[in-house]
């Protein structure tokens, strides 16, 4: 049963690219269950071949979406354009068409788009010239965007966060749904008129509010004493430890990319035939070809406030997983601990 607990949440946690083979329905997700929040929206994007989900049957609703990604979806959205031949890279044609009506694209089209950027481009194609919060303004004031934080003001609506493929799709939907013309409209070369009647809120940029909690029910107190004991492990280090009560995991995220890098799960206190399953990721810097030492710190403070860390052990038995790619092993106490590596930097530890 533990290894069939293994393959489930490796199946379930693990990243892929956005452009592999579609899945037929959002219902077929298991991923995307129908209390999940963008549910509708995932199942009309992918009936309408806007957004594709993954050869194992996930759809990943919270990895971080790139800008190429992210145009794509939206001009698919619209209709789909013809191929071009010997395209440079994928996205060739759809930026061939942004760039036409002149939208506003960064330098950059595989880095994470944030929603700011995506409120640039989305207000470009409603035929208007705004950036920045005069951008998050319009998208707010047209009903083409919610406050992310349930407040309709710039600072609720979060700009500097990464948009997820579960954001995206909710945003291209809303989009559909309150445009104001059925074709993509161009951009004006010069700025529209700002935007009155939308409060500027707060701060920007998220505050820290220690642990948080998502999910349908109330977490449990085994679950919440994890999440608050790598929560305060985490002090100063800027990242993000959550608990998922539906998943029954402690995850720890990097605010400013949104990835996770530390998925945790021990359900031996509910079943003793299921014991400890961690999902790690990112671990590489695949540009800079370096180990990400803030990461697997990180993971090592984590893991000790879980009782799954043996110290520089663990950390020293890293070292093949990531860069060889072989299987390890680390003790603490009587136990045993398995790193599968999948992945550069990615991969499963396990009792």
């Amino acid at each position: 049963m533990k290894k069939n607990k293994i393959k489930i949440l490796t199946t379930l946690m693990l990243a892929a690219s956005l452009t592999v083979s579609a899945v037929a329905s959002a219902a077929t997700f298991k991923d995307v269950k129908s209390t999940h929040w963008a549910y509708s929206a995932v199942e009309w994007g992918t009936k309408d071949g806007i957004v594709k989900g993954y050869p194992d049957g996930t759809y990943k609703p919270d990895k971080t979406v790139t800008e190429e990604e992210f145009l794509s979806m939206l001009i698919r959205s619209y209709n789909d354009l013809p191929d071009t031949q010997n395209p440079p890279y994928w996205s060739y044609k759809y930026y061939a068409k942004a760039k036409a009506l002149n939208y506003p694209l960064s330098s950059n089209r595989v880095a994470p788009i944030n929603r700011t950027k995506v409120a640039e481009i989305v207000s470009g194609t409603q035929g208007k010239n705004y950036t920045g919060t005069n951008a998050i303004k319009y998208m707010l004031a047209e009903g083409l965007a919610a406050g992310k934080t349930g407040d309709k003001s710039v600072s609720g609506y979060r700009g500097t966060d990464v948009l997820t493929r579960a954001e995206a799709v909710a945003f291209i939907k809303n989009v559909i749904n309150n445009r104001d013309s059925d074709q993509l409209l161009p951009r004006p070369t010069k700025p529209s008129t700002p935007v009155t009647g939308v409060p500027d809120g707060g701060s920007t940029t998220a505050p820290n509010k220690g642990l948080e909690v998502i999910g349908a029910d109330k977490a449990d107190s085994t679950l919440m004493n994890r999440g608050n004991a790598v929560n305060k492990a985490l002090a100063g280090t800027g990242l993000v430890t959550t608990i998922n009560t539906e998943q029954g995991v402690v995850v720890i995220t990097d605010p400013k990319t949104n990835n996770n890098i530390f998925v945790f799960k021990d359900d031996s206190y509910k079943d003793p035939a299921f014991g400890v399953v961690i999902k790690y990721d990112y671990l590489v810097d695949t540009t800079a070809k370096e180990w990400r030492t803030d990461y697997v710190n990180a993971m090592a403070k984590a893991m000790t406030a879980l009782g799954v860390n043996s110290g520089s052990t663990f950390v020293n038995s890293f070292k093949d997983p990531i860069y060889k790619g072989t299987n390890a092993t680390y003790k603490v106490g009587s136990k045993t601990f398995h790193i599968t590596p999948v992945n550069v930097g990615q991969g499963v530890i396990s009792e």
